[in-house]
């Protein structure tokens, strides 16, 4: 049941039984007792909900309560002393409940934040002037000119439709104001209006047969329901709640009371002409020429609003547009308009044959500067950065920033090689930053990229990517200088792109091999494990190592298609090896690498378990190897191998020695084993020895074992076993070998010697 059908169901009941029982004590006492009634349900609603205002609720319980004792006076006159009296007693109560009404209403409409500005006195002078108008001609004028009764008593009555405007002219200000529309208010208007139609009623006598006593009583007495039943419901707080819509607006309920209001006085006049009724034509002229300029006066209000939000909207687009366009932080146009622009450019160079030049600025190692200064003085060097370039290269060339901290550079109309080289020189130059977080000089490291689009061919996505792989290019040339994308390079990309194409059906059609490399305990010289090495046959026979495809592979997420193929192949091989010599094996581990971006997808623990089950191998004999550097450039790196170590796989953290981890932070490492890089077993190099035995306690201090890598010689070996190190993996001990090389070239474990075996 819906929080106010009970009071109204109970209301009608009421209203129902009062219309039925017949005139007398018992009747006036159920109409007493629905009065009283809303007063209670008004105290009552503003104790369970309260509201933020509970004054205005208080003046409308008391006006509702001033009612109530009219009621009772005039009950009494009638049915006790048998006497009806006008004006008396009663008329006191019921006129002060006009003001006290009017002022709840007034104060709903203050704390709602709903000012009483020039356009709402517009609107209530509307409202008031058309009311008044049929009042005075319908009800007014009647008891002013009978000069049968008291003047005193032809102002009582008189007094009773003037309340009735004023109410109502509240009440348009109370609903036509924006916001919610909620049900509460819908019933405190319809109590309102009941109360104004009985009141007109009363006052007008419309027919002589019309039954007052019951009709017009039972529309005061809905008028007392539906005030109890508005405060009863939970939304009644709402109507005093500050709104944040602007209450000067034009809505549909203002348009509708506004309009009906303005016409009400004509459709007065023309009833009044149709059934006979006198009017007074200079009252009627008059109120017709004030409503007139009030509406008049509001239309023009209303010209200026739409002019306004016009405005408005206007400047909202053009905000829209230009964020749309722009770079938030340097004000540069974006990638996406910058794209749009380029597009034209080559457009209008198709039909003039003109060249179309990019120009790509990368800043080299940007993170340092981040992690020198601060974001905030980051974001700061980034800003200058782009002023810099806009002010080489002038407004007629466009400047956009492509994200981070990289830009891009429009240039027609001029040669992009003699552009470049300034933009270089300006940006050599020491920027001096100042904020509240960091100040001082910064010299930040440009990489440039040059491409040139002759023909109308290219797209813009496309001459884009040609400037970012130039850019790319030229960190590996000297700082200052600049890379262009010519033949050689075009050349290159096709290349490359070939090479991916190709690989890619390798891994679809599983083209693929496999080789494995022993990991050798150093003090028992036997096999731990393998570590699994990915080889490609190339459809000309030769087979591809690893540094010919790898590094392009690593480029998309080619490496990660890759990465599932060894995991799934290297996986399943050590479960066939298991199944063949488990005496053997059982103690072993497969070791798979696994890429930065591979291990930053977050589908790698997923690929990691789908491995396992597909295999049923157990996942305490995968080791998961990953470079020292993917903790450095992958933020999410340690919260994946966490999850990984969750599975039961062991970790291996490769190249170890070769980033920026240092051994404090081992500790914190989610890894169990590292593997010293190769370049420390040059024992030509002074301090070689030392610092792997450094590692070594280090790790062993950590919980971890230690497996050294590029073991060629018995000497590096010799030294490998005097530093207590764990293991070791070389060419001393084997070539990465074929699966059957390993099934064929290893003694069982039951006798702890290791052969030498060589690929076959």
């Amino acid at each position: 049941m819906t929080p106010v059908r009970a009071p109204l169901l109970a209301g009608a009941a009421l209203i129902g039984l009062y219309a039925v029982l017949p005139s007398g004590l018992s009747r006036d006492a159920v109409y007493l007792a629905v009065g009283l009634g809303c007063v209670a349900a008004i105290v009552l609603g503003v104790r369970r909900h309260r509201p933020v205002a509970r004054a205005p609720w208080y003046l409308l319980a008391g006006g509702q309560g001033a009612w109530v004792l009219g009621d009772m006076i005039y009950s009494w006159d009638q049915d006790v002393r048998h006497v009806s009296p006008f004006p008396s007693n009663a008329d006191v109560a019921y006129l002060l409940a006009y003001p006290l009404l009017a002022a709840g209403i007034a104060l709903l409409i203050r704390r709602g934040g709903r000012r009483f500005d020039l356009r709402g006195l517009i609107d209530s002078g509307i409202v008031v002037v058309s009311l008044g108008l049929v009042s005075w001609a319908w009800i007014a004028r009647p008891m002013v000119e009978n000069a049968d009764v008291p003047l005193f008593d032809r102002i009582i009555a008189v007094a009773y439709p003037v309340g009735d405007i004023l109410l109502m002219a509240m009440l348009v200000r109370l609903v036509g104001a924006p916001g919610v529309s909620s049900i509460a208010l819908r019933l405190l208007a319809g109590a309102v209006i009941l109360q104004v139609v009985a009141d007109t009623g009363r006052a007008a006598g419309v027919s002589e047969s019309w039954n007052y006593a019951s009709e017009l009583d039972g529309l005061w007495l809905a008028s007392y329901v539906l005030w109890g039943a508005c405060a009863l419901h939970p939304q009644m707080s709402e109507i005093s709640r500050r709104s944040r819509a602007r209450d000067d607006l034009f809505t549909v309920r203002r348009v509708v009371v506004l309009g009906a209001a303005a016409v009400l006085p004509t459709l007065t006049a023309g009833v009044a002409l149709a059934f006979g009724h006198s009017m007074d034509p200079w009252v009627l002229l008059g109120g017709a020429i004030v409503l007139t300029v009030l509406v008049v006066l509001r239309m023009a209000s209303g010209i200026a609003e739409i002019r306004l939000t016009a405005q408005q909207r206007d400047r909202l687009q053009e905000e829209l547009l230009r964020r749309a366009a722009h770079d938030p932080l340097t004000g540069q146009f974006n990638r996406a308009y910058m794209l749009r622009i380029i597009q034209g450019a080559l457009r209008r160079a198709g039909s003039t044959g003109a060249a179309t030049g990019l120009i790509v600025i990368d800043l080299d190692d940007f993170a340092s500067v981040n992690n020198a200064v601060g974001p905030a003085a980051a974001d700061d060097v980034l800003i200058a950065t782009a002023r810099r370039i806009s002010d080489t290269v002038g407004a007629a060339h466009p400047v956009g920033r492509l994200g981070g901290d990289q830009f891009v550079v429009l240039v027609e109309h001029a040669d992009a090689e003699d552009l470049t080289p300034r933009i270089a020189g300006a940006l050599a130059s020491t920027l001096l930053v100042r904020h509240d977080t960091a100040h001082g000089a910064v010299r930040v490291v440009v990489r440039i990229g040059l491409t040139l689009g002759l023909d109308g061919s290219t797209d813009a996505s496309e001459l884009l990517h040609q400037a970012l792989i130039a850019s790319r290019r030229a960190k590996l040339a000297a700082a200052g200088t600049f890379e262009v994308f010519d033949s050689n390079l075009r050349r290159e990309v096709a290349e490359r792109k070939a090479v991916e194409h190709e690989l890619r059906a390798a891994i679809d059609e599983d083209a693929l091999e496999l080789r494995y490399q022993p990991v050798v305990s150093v003090s028992a010289a036997v096999v731990d494990g393998y570590e699994a090495l990915v080889r490609w046959r190339r459809p000309s026979g030769v087979l591809g190592m690893p540094d010919e495809f790898i590094p392009i592979a690593e480029k998309s997420d080619l490496i990660c298609e890759l990465g599932r193929w060894v995991l799934m192949s290297a996986t399943g091989q050590f479960a066939a090896w298991l199944e063949r010599d488990p005496v053997r094996f059982s103690s072993l581990t497969i070791a798979v690498n696994i890429s930065g971006r591979h291990l930053a997808d977050r589908r790698i623990v997923t690929d990691v378990a789908a491995a396992l089950n597909a295999s049923g191998l157990a996942s305490h004999h995968l080791v998961i190897e990953v470079t020292e550097m993917v903790l450095v450039d992958e933020p999410r790196a340690v919260i994946q191998l966490d999850a990984l170590r969750a599975l039961g796989v062991t970790i291996s953290l490769d190249d170890f020695g070769t980033g920026y981890t240092s051994i404090g932070q081992l500790r914190h490492l989610p890894v169990d084993t590292i593997k010293i890089d190769r370049s420390f077993l040059s024992l030509s190099e002074p301090g070689s020895s030392e610092l792997i035995a450094l590692m070594t306690a280090a790790a062993h201090a950590c919980g971890m074992l230690v497996v050294a890598e590029g073991v060629e010689r018995d000497d590096q070996l010799m030294l490998l076993k005097a530093l207590d190190c764990d293991a070791a993996q070389g060419y001393l001990f084997a070539r990465p070998l074929t699966s059957a090389a390993v099934l064929d070239g290893v003694e069982p474990v039951r006798h702890p010697r290791l052969r030498i075996v060589r690929d076959t």
